[in-house]
């Protein structure tokens, strides 16, 4: 114990309790600090932001072997496009309809099978018989067999009068079509007309030389099977695929009893479809009708393939509740990427154009959730991943809607390199 002394009214007064009171709470407050340290109600890690994350940079030796080449970020005069949606369907005249001319029973092929719905068949490949109920399968016939008898008869007659009536019909069309298209051609040769009149009269041309060969063929089979009837013993009717496509539809089966007028076997051809474009009338003055249009299906667009589509001619075609116009356009099916219904994703061109920025389209790196990157120069071997915001692409550039500025040095080849060097996947 130490006695302390102070001053107190002019007098020196002794407080030895005082202190030993205070000397013993400091020393126990410093032991509980010491062996039971302040625990902390949180943890905060600081995170690093984006662009620390991303930055690389190369050894002169990893340099040489990634063979990174640059390009500047120009700001250049591009067109503008307008997407809008596109509806695949068949072309006119590349899908055959074949219906029973006669009541009858449906048969194999010889030494084949009937095609299923889905495969492929070729013009004049057979897919199955027909046997046309024109006479009893006994000696005598039962009134019922009689009276079905005269039925199939009137029906060929029928058939016959209206499959003369069709041909008489399509030829008169023809005629006609060929009267408008020699018009319109001298018209612009003369110069008082325009393409497109002409191009409309060989497609009216086209419809109709088509219509005529449908009903010729139909005739032709109705005055065999005809003839057939009257010797007594009719031939089964032979039914071929008249167009290289694929089975759409075969609603009968083998064996099957089907009337007059029902569809037998449906055929269409894939190899080249046609894109339905509904576009605002107040839009198409604004449209490039003369160039291919880009066409991909709707999803992530940086990563979709695009496929070039030809303008064609077909007839006009406008929707008053939508206040749109109907334009077409040809692309080719190989592979069956399409399929006739599918919704697609058609870039039109406009007259105008605007400045953008842009970077070569290999210098764009794609990741996982589709977001899209640079790898911008930062100084020698030294590179950052930028995130960038792409319009669209062409086969030469990437448009940006921002990300970069001009002049800025991005990595071309090399992308993917630097990518798995980041991320550790790289060599």
């Amino acid at each position: 114990m130490k006695t302390c002394m102070y001053k107190h009214a002019g007098q020196w007064v002794a407080s030895s309790v005082t202190l030993v009171v205070l000397t013993m709470g400091c020393g126990k407050k410093n032991v509980d600090i010491a062996t039971h340290p302040k625990e902390k109600p949180a943890t905060v890690t600081a995170l690093p932001n984006e662009a620390n994350l991303a930055e690389i940079e190369l050894t002169q030796k990893a340099y040489d072997r990634l063979g990174i080449t640059t390009a500047n970020a120009q700001r250049r005069s591009v067109a503008n496009v307008r997407r809008l949606g596109g509806e695949i369907m068949i072309p006119p005249g590349e899908s055959a309809v074949i219906v029973a001319p006669v009541a009858g029973t449906v048969e194999p092929p010889a030494d084949a099978e009937m095609p299923q719905p889905g495969s492929q068949v070729t013009a004049g490949q057979r897919l199955f018989s027909f046997v046309p109920l024109l006479t009893p399968e006994r000696f005598v016939p039962t009134p019922a067999e009689l009276a079905q008898i005269a039925n199939a008869k009137a029906s060929l007659v029928s058939l016959q009068m209206t499959a003369d009536g069709d041909v008489r019909q399509f030829a008169e069309q023809v005629a006609a079509a060929r009267i408008t298209l020699e018009r319109a051609e001298q018209l612009q040769t003369d110069r008082a007309g325009s393409q497109r009149a002409v191009d409309d009269a060989k497609a009216q041309l086209a419809m109709a030389e088509a219509g005529l060969k449908v009903a010729g063929e139909r005739t032709a089979e109705l005055q065999r099977l005809e003839s057939g009837m009257e010797s007594g013993s009719p031939n089964p009717i032979a039914f071929d695929s008249p167009i290289d496509g694929t089975v759409r539809n075969i609603p009968v089966t083998l064996g099957q009893t089907v009337a007059a007028g029902n569809t037998l076997f449906e055929i269409v051809n894939l190899e080249e479809l046609w894109i339905r474009v509904p576009v605002y009338v107040g839009l198409l003055d604004d449209l490039r009708h003369d160039g291919s249009v880009d066409v991909t299906r709707f999803g992530n667009d940086g990563q979709q393939e695009k496929i070039s589509a030809t303008p064609v001619q077909a007839p006009p075609a406008a929707d008053p509740l939508s206040a749109t116009a109907d334009l077409y356009f040809s692309v080719q099916n190989a592979g069956r990427r399409f399929r006739p219904g599918e919704r697609v994703a058609v870039s039109l061109p406009l007259d105008s154009a605007s400045e953008s920025i842009v970077v070569p389209v290999n210098s764009i790196l794609y990741d996982i959730h589709g977001n899209t990157w640079v790898y911008e120069k930062r100084a020698d071997r030294r590179f950052r991943r930028t995130r960038v915001l792409v319009e669209r692409t062409t086969d030469e550039f990437a448009v940006l809607t921002r990300g970069l500025n001009e002049g800025t040095s991005v990595v071309v080849n090399g992308t993917a390199e630097l990518f798995g060097t980041e991320f550790g996947t790289g060599k």
